[in-house]
């Protein structure tokens, strides 16, 4: 009896196994569950920047293409400003919200983002968002011993290096890249 029991049930649970559940139907409009740039108009990196899903704009760029395509993106221009006295020398800013581009003979010559809305690195890293010690598990960060407070640096996934604060030791405050007129 168990015999035939078995004869009869290893057929079917062959059958059952050689079955698969029909694939989900997918969108390709649709974001990917987790999107780390979900929400993000501009992009930045260890080389420069660009609106998101556009070639990136690298430094030595000019000012005017820099400008309209990210007050394209964002849907603003500019408030502009001068430092004569950076250790670089003088330099001209275009401030974009949370993210203000730094100039040297009209090329971009560098970045610095502040917590704010629209802009991420091109890993979603985030000021006011991102934690140091999130950043932590999932790149190389190398805390700096240097004047200002909580600074350090990490190796981007295309292999750059960018350089933040996390001024409280706990939340990235802010991310710089290129040229910049800190005072050390």
């Amino acid at each position: 009896m168990i015999r035939k029991a078995l004869l009869v049930a290893l057929p079917l649970a062959l059958a059952a196994c050689g079955q698969s559940e029909p694939a989900p139907e997918t969108s390709e409009s649709a974001a990917p569950a987790g999107d780390p740039l979900a929400g993000v108009q501009v992009v930045v990196d260890a080389d420069g920047l660009g609106a998101k899903g556009a070639e990136p704009l690298r430094f030595g760029a000019s000012r005017d293409e820099v400008d309209g395509a990210i007050a394209e993106a964002l849907g603003s221009p500019p408030e502009t400003s001068r430092n004569e006295e950076c250790g670089a020398g003088p330099m001209d800013f275009s401030q974009f919200g949370p993210l203000q581009l730094a100039y040297m003979g009209g090329s971009l010559r560098g970045w610095f983002l502040r917590k704010g809305e629209g802009v991420a690195t091109s890993d979603g890293v985030r000021p006011g968002v991102t934690t140091l010690e999130g950043l932590k598990l999932e790149r190389q960060v190398r805390e700096l011993d240097t004047t200002l407070p909580g600074e350090f640096e990490y190796t981007t996934a295309d292999y750059g290096t960018i350089t933040g604060f996390a001024e409280d030791g706990s939340t990235v405050t802010a991310l710089q890249a290129g040229v910049s007129c800190f005072f050390r």
